[in-house]
């Protein structure tokens, strides 16, 4: 038994002492065996029980470990989803008539879907628009938040307010509150609005 605490040195004491309690355990109950053959088998065995014990301990490990890095996986997406509908919504809802062309660029830039193709489709009256009414439109982010997201479909919804003011043909502007609800798609890395509502 003293040979074979030796040979256990390298272990943690506590763990090596119970190793050794087990061997006499093993040692008790194969008596009946030939001596030499009874020390192999109840090496082999404690062998087995440190193997056992190494392999439960990795992939205890390992999955805490993967556990984690999917959480910061998810909060990475969720705070690029929040950077995103924050750029995005206050870039809808930012026009200036002297540069209207600029403007409605900067809208196309951030949609996708079927905001983008409505938004596409009347490029030239929106441009238009704003030139006739002499529109001065700009926004702020007052707060916002994820409401889903699935990572794995590229598909996110985000709940916002956002503070806007609102000027035309020169006169008083007029500043107020917007919630909203939007939803986003990601599209070649980047995640873009694809939708937009008045939220409740």
């Amino acid at each position: 038994m003293r040979l074979f605490r030796d040979r256990l040195a390298w272990l943690a004491p506590a763990f090596r002492d119970r190793l050794v309690r087990l061997a006499g355990v093993f040692r008790g109950r194969l008596a009946w065996l030939a001596p030499a053959f009874r020390d192999r088998l109840v090496a082999g065995l404690v062998a087995l029980t440190v193997v056992a014990v190494v392999a439960a301990a990795w992939f205890g490990v390992a999955w805490v470990s993967a556990a984690r890095d999917d959480g910061l996986a998810r909060a990475q997406q969720r705070d690029a989803v929040l950077r995103a509908a924050e750029h995005g919504l206050v870039t809808l809802h930012t026009i200036d008539h002297r540069d209207a062309k600029r403007d409605v660029a900067a809208w196309l830039d951030v949609t996708a879907g079927g905001l983008h193709r409505d938004l596409a489709g009347d490029e030239a009256g929106q441009r238009e628009q704003a030139r006739r009414t002499q529109t001065v439109s700009r926004a702020e982010l007052v707060r916002a938040a994820v409401t889903d997201l699935n990572g794995h479909a590229g598909t996110a919804r985000v709940i916002a307010v956002l503070s806007t003011t609102l000027e035309t043909r020169g006169g008083k502007a007029y500043t107020g509150r917007k919630r909203v609800n939007a939803e986003l798609v990601r599209r070649d890395g980047r995640w873009k609005i694809s939708a937009v509502e008045a939220a409740a």
